[in-house]
């Protein structure tokens, strides 16, 4: 019971803060690009906010950031 817990938070974690949710219509592409690769960035890194679930949480939010900063 233990690991399908686990198994289940852990997939559930891996979608749960999608940039696709994030509206980017009318924006300037080579901006949406650069917001993509700072996330990207952010996702990969070796220093996790709190859990990756929370690091998730903060990159996406970052990204959100990024995009309504694009003209």
């Amino acid at each position: 019971m233990k690991y399908l817990l686990l198994a289940l938070s852990s997939a559930l974690a891996g979608c749960a803060y999608s940039i696709k949710e994030i509206n980017t219509d009318g924006r300037e592409p080579e901006c949406i690009r650069e917001c993509a690769a700072v996330y990207s960035s952010c996702v990969s890194t070796t220093h996790q906010i709190g859990s990756k679930f929370e690091t998730l949480r903060a990159c996406q939010s970052g990204y959100s950031v990024c995009v309504n900063t694009c003209p």
